[in-house]
């Protein structure tokens, strides 16, 4: 059965409004399943009969019965440059899908921008997985910041939240049994540094050079760690370890294929701004794949004992990976509402957001902890940061934890969460 996905009403909007839609994202995210569904008529570009069939008439496409999907597009992609100019030529709305991973690297194709609105899907998060049956949602605090009190109870504890970092936010790998879930992520990773970047153009000389600086970069997830030291600790491992122009190279590619998302800092005003710090923030698609990168089970990860090529992040990243599956859910949550995702951390490193979202001048401001409890010092920083801000933005502040209760405290109106009720 179909899994209803938050993307499918502001698709189902678009698609009324708009001749032609692209749904990109990482492969097995779901894209070419929800697009189905929405589809009259579908043409799979890696089937090689209907590649040829629209290779040599692709004004087939304009006779079918709409909306036509376009699956792996980038296997055909003059059927891109036709249907831009056929937007020129007045197609009418709701008559292209396309989907696909990505394109080739310093491929000539239009980006259709002005004519083919792009949208990116991701893996599930937290309300796409069902993790509860009531949930609390971004899109009612940006409508009413000054909502006075929230209530709301889950069952869920920390062990399930594992359970469900462990199973993955793939659609099609999340239901399979333990073994079988594994083998597919390792496989997943595998078909990366195998395939992908030599099909979508990058050259990878040295593969154990990429595998070392992805597990490198799966220990950072969570964090603002510098991509110098990311490098080091990739060196430290592994004497195949890339250069830095290498490197660089690699978290191109990576970011390209949607395996790797870097959060921007908030780009604030007035009096935060000389104190703003400009790393970006990482996380992986998924953070089942950096579980996997890293080789780390669950018996690992609940005694502390992950491979100490983790180094500094060896007693937090239970931590990092609750993080990373807030991220995965507050990112979708953002573009369902039109809205930007950020951090903040200052240039001294002493205070520190870890998610905003913004939408006008309304912020969300977020404090995530794999902590059941709502302590009064996991709170100053979203205090401090309303105070420095309260003149120039609206702020809603919130604690994700994994406690079982949802509230509002009483003495500085923080919304205290449980993650598992967090929804769009």
């Amino acid at each position: 059965m179909y899994n209803n996905r938050i993307i499918d009403k502001t698709l189902g909007t678009y698609l009324e409004a708009l001749p032609a839609i692209l749904i990109e994202g990482a492969k097995a995210v779901g894209k070419t399943e929800t697009c189905s569904k929405l589809a009259k008529t579908i043409y799979s570009m890696d089937n090689e009969a209907s590649r040829l069939l629209l290779k040599g008439d692709p004004t087939t496409i304009l006779r079918a019965e709409r909306p036509v999907l376009i699956d792996e597009w980038q296997l055909a992609p003059d059927l891109w440059s036709f249907v831009r100019h056929e937007v020129d030529n007045g197609l009418p709305e709701g008559s292209i899908l396309f989907t696909g991973s990505s394109i080739k690297v310093n491929s000539r194709i239009h980006s259709g921008a002005g004519r083919i609105i792009r949208m990116k899907m991701r893996p599930y998060s937290v309300e796409e997985r069902k993790m509860s049956n009531e949930y609390i949602r971004v899109s009612d605090f940006i409508k009413n910041p000054d909502l006075e009190n929230i209530s709301g109870k889950t069952d869920v504890t920390i062990t399930q939240y594992m359970d469900e970092i462990f199973r993955s936010g793939f659609p099609g790998i999340r239901q399979k049994n333990e073994v079988a879930r594994n083998l597919l992520l390792r496989d997943y990773i595998t078909n990366i540094i195998d395939h992908e970047f030599s099909e979508n153009g990058f050259v990878i000389k040295k593969p154990q050079s990429l595998l070392a600086w992805m597990k490198a970069y799966a220990a950072s997830v969570g964090t603002t760690t510098s991509f110098q030291t990311i490098i080091n600790t990739a060196m430290s491992q592994n004497t195949e370890a890339p250069s830095r122009p290498t490197a660089n190279s690699y978290r191109e590619a990576l970011e390209i294929l949607y395996i790797i998302d870097e959060v921007e800092p908030f780009l604030a005003i007035g009096k935060l701004y000389p104190n703003l710090a400009k790393s970006t923030k990482h996380f992986m698609l998924d953070p089942a794949v950096a579980l996997s990168l890293l080789g780390v089970n669950r018996e690992q990860l609940e005694t502390y004992q992950v491979p100490k090529h983790i180094g500094k992040f060896n007693q937090t990243f239970i931590g990092q990976l609750i993080e990373s599956l807030v991220y995965q859910s507050l990112v979708v949550y953002a573009d369902a509402n039109d809205a930007e995702l950020s951090h903040f951390r200052d240039s001294r490193g002493t205070k520190e957001i870890d998610f905003i979202i913004q939408k006008g001048n309304t912020l969300l401001i977020f404090e995530v902890k794999a902590n059941p409890d709502a302590k009064d010092k996991y709170v100053e920083h979203l205090n401090w940061f309303e105070e420095t801000v309260k003149e120039e933005f609206k702020v809603v502040k919130i604690l994700l934890n994994t406690g079982p209760y949802a509230y509002t405290r009483d003495s500085d109106h923080v919304h205290v969460i449980p993650i598992a009720m967090l929804g769009s």
